[in-house]
């Protein structure tokens, strides 16, 4: 069993507004990758990780930090090649019921 503690947060204005700007950059790095990489997956079938992350990486190291650039990155590979699985478990009909219950009431 896990245990899970909630914390409150009371930024003063200047923290709030760093937290913010922080927020929004992940946000627009995060859209920047899935949009490379659907634009990949359209045009070849597969997405190259490493290249992606690498353009990311230069463009973006500067402005938020190349380390959170990076976990970044390999967060959102994380969730393409979860896409990847699944996509391939329900071709196989090896999927979760969940899905395989949706993809029967589709057809």
């Amino acid at each position: 069993m896990r245990r899970a503690v909630t914390v409150k947060l009371q930024p003063s204005k200047k923290q709030e507004k760093a937290l913010f700007e922080l927020a929004q950059a992940t946000a627009i790095i995060w859209n920047k990758l899935n949009y490379q990489r659907l634009k990949q997956f359209k045009e070849f079938g597969k997405t190259d990780f490493s290249t992606t992350e690498k353009e990311a990486y230069h463009e973006f190291k500067n402005w938020i930090g190349g380390s959170t650039v990076q976990q970044l990155a390999r967060k959102n590979a994380e969730s393409w090649r979860s896409f990847f699985s699944l996509n391939r478990r329900k071709k196989e009909w090896r999927a979760p019921r969940m899905v395989q219950a949706k993809t029967a009431q589709i057809r």
